[in-house]
């Protein structure tokens, strides 16, 4: 039994470095003129005790205790190796407001010395009143490259229980690309400032950096409804709370530096910043004239791909480019993959030697630029024709060189190998001619009336399929107006917002539809819905309605 619990004892404890200092300063902000505990944790393999040095600017050490020694046992990489944890406490005073310090932290022991960074401490004139809830946006990096892509997330700590959040302020988040995040509820239990929290993400947003400078990451304001801690109310001490009070709280703005690119930028530069997978496919290599090639390539990474543009590649002669286009897929706030499908027509008999496509990323953690070689393989196209047309003249010099010796008997011979399979080709595609016909135009009828029935008359009824019967009712949501938006969105690989920006929409509408996402397009990708002031205009509607059809009707084969 001995030996079982000291093989859990050894297992089972937490590895700590040896010849280790940790320092906590308890509360983290002290209090002019009243007593603090700066406790050191000594973490060692050395036998001896230790000897703790500090030199305080601005506080008085009033005392100190030695709170004991603990051993920890460690197997690793096949040696048995004890730690000792020595906790030694000091109490101190500040003598004034501000910021005081423990500078030269050393503990000597057994003749080795183990040093620690000097702590600044915040000294207050009066405690902090600690929040009941507040908002706050983490944002990882406060320095990065223009397109380098960082993940804004806005959350809510709160000490007690919370009833309604209402959003009253949303980021605008000017000089980014934005990417709003559709994330799951995520509760959990934080400690800050000593303080423990709940800690709820109520929106989150991949942003680009479009500009170098100094940029702005906005706060976000909110309204929360919680119990009253000091309602007299005889059914909240069973959770029944009915007295709940109301505070409109606001997060603090978030300085963002951004810098340039470095030069020189490669000639290959793609324009995604971050480690990016980029791969091409190939459906087939070897073609006859006229039959289409299939290409993909797929591009994977955490980058913008919403400005990713389709590379241009297979440039020759015999070669058509028939139609390219993206399909844009996020995985999650790290990555999301791009699919260009090109499709090119063999035009000429050729054999296209293989080559290499460079395309280039930025690396923001290395500071260069990182090449991709892709393999592009042989092509081969091959004529049609050639087979047949040589034919004839090997016959027609047969028959020559036989006519000399036997022009009467080789004669009849011929005539009725060649003549008669062809007379008789054609007398049997007059003869099915007729009937082909009348089933082409019976077929063509029934497609017609089905494509009436299914689009319940496309002359009279057409417009008003397309404006969803949701928003002339007044309500506006992102992810119908994204449905509605679905076969421009398809056909370029851009957002809506840029969408309509690039139409040829008048500027009225424009401003409408880019103001209208801009104030409202916030709630289908937040946590927390909000009620949403939207105002139904048929006019621009109906216009957005017909140049979507009109950018469906046009002809993939010929250029925009």
């Amino acid at each position: 039994m001995k030996l079982i619990m000291a093989l859990i004892a050894i297992f089972s404890i937490n590895l700590v470095s040896a010849d280790e200092i940790k320092v906590e300063i308890t509360p983290p902000k002290p209090v002019v003129k009243e007593v603090f505990q700066a406790t050191f944790r000594v973490f060692t393999d050395a036998d001896g005790e230790p000897e703790i040095t500090f030199n305080p600017a601005n506080i008085e050490v009033v005392g100190k205790a030695n709170q004991g020694i603990s051993t920890r046992t460690v197997y690793a990489n096949g040696k048995l190796t004890v730690t000792r944890e020595m906790t030694v406490s000091y109490d101190m005073v500040a003598a004034k407001v501000g910021t005081s310090f423990l500078r030269d932290i050393k503990v000597v022991v057994d003749g080795k010395t183990i040093r620690h960074p000097a702590i600044a401490i915040n000294i207050l004139t009066e405690p902090e009143e600690v929040p009941e809830l507040f908002v706050m946006a983490d944002v990882p990096k406060k320095t990065l490259y223009v397109g380098e892509g960082i993940t804004a997330r806005y959350y809510l700590y709160s000490k007690v229980p919370i009833n309604t959040v209402d959003i009253k302020k949303y980021p605008k988040l000017n000089g980014f690309l934005k990417r709003f995040l559709q994330e799951p509820d995520r509760s959990e239990r934080v400690s800050v400032d000593g303080q423990l929290y709940l800690r709820t993400q109520i929106y989150a947003a991949k942003l680009f950096p479009e500009k170098a400078g100094e940029l702005k990451i906005d706060s976000m304001g909110l309204s929360a409804s919680y119990p009253s801690t000091r309602s007299n109310d005889p059914f909240g001490a069973f959770g029944l709370n009915r007295n709940f009070r109301n505070k409109t709280i606001e997060s603090e703005a978030v300085k963002i530096n951004v810098l340039p690119l470095p030069e020189p930028v490669p000639a290959n530069f793609s324009g995604l910043v971050s480690r990016h997978d980029i791969q091409v496919q190939f459906g087939q290599t070897k073609l006859i004239i006229n039959e289409p090639l299939e290409v993909k390539l797929i591009v994977s990474g955490g980058g913008a791909l919403e400005n990713l543009e389709a590379p241009a590649f297979l440039k020759h002669q015999a070669l058509e480019e028939f139609e390219s286009n993206g399909d844009l897929k996020i995985a999650n706030a790290e990555e999301a993959t791009k699919t260009f499908d090109y499709t090119f027509l063999a035009r000429e008999a050729v054999k296209l030697p293989a080559s290499t496509l460079v395309l280039s990323y930025f690396d923001p953690n290395q500071s260069t630029y990182v090449p991709v070689n892709l393999q592009i393989p042989e092509i081969e196209i091959a004529g049609g024709g050639q087979a047949t047309s040589s034919r004839p003249p090997e016959k027609k010099a047969g028959n020559e060189n036989r006519d000399t010796p036997k022009p009467g008997p080789s004669a009849p011979v011929k005539t009725e190998d060649f003549a008669g399979p062809l007379l008789q080709a054609g007398k049997d595609y007059k003869t099915w001619l007729p009937y082909m016909n009348a089933s082409l135009a019976v077929l063509s009828i029934l497609l017609a009336i089905g494509w009436v029935i299914r689009k319940e008359g496309p002359v009279f009824n057409r417009s008003k399929s397309e404006i969803p019967a949701q928003f002339r009712k007044g309500q506006f949501s992102l992810g119908e107006f994204t449905k509605w938006l679905s076969p421009l969105i398809q056909k370029s690989g851009k957002s809506p917002y840029a969408i309509i920006k690039e139409s040829d929409l008048d500027e009225s509408t424009k401003t409408y539809f880019i103001d209208l996402l801009n104030s409202n397009d916030y709630k289908d990708y937040s946590s927390r819905t909000a009620q949403l002031d939207f105002t139904y205009n048929p006019g621009h509607f109906k216009k957005l309605g017909k140049y979507i059809e009109s950018v469906k009707d046009e002809n993939p084969s010929q250029p925009a």
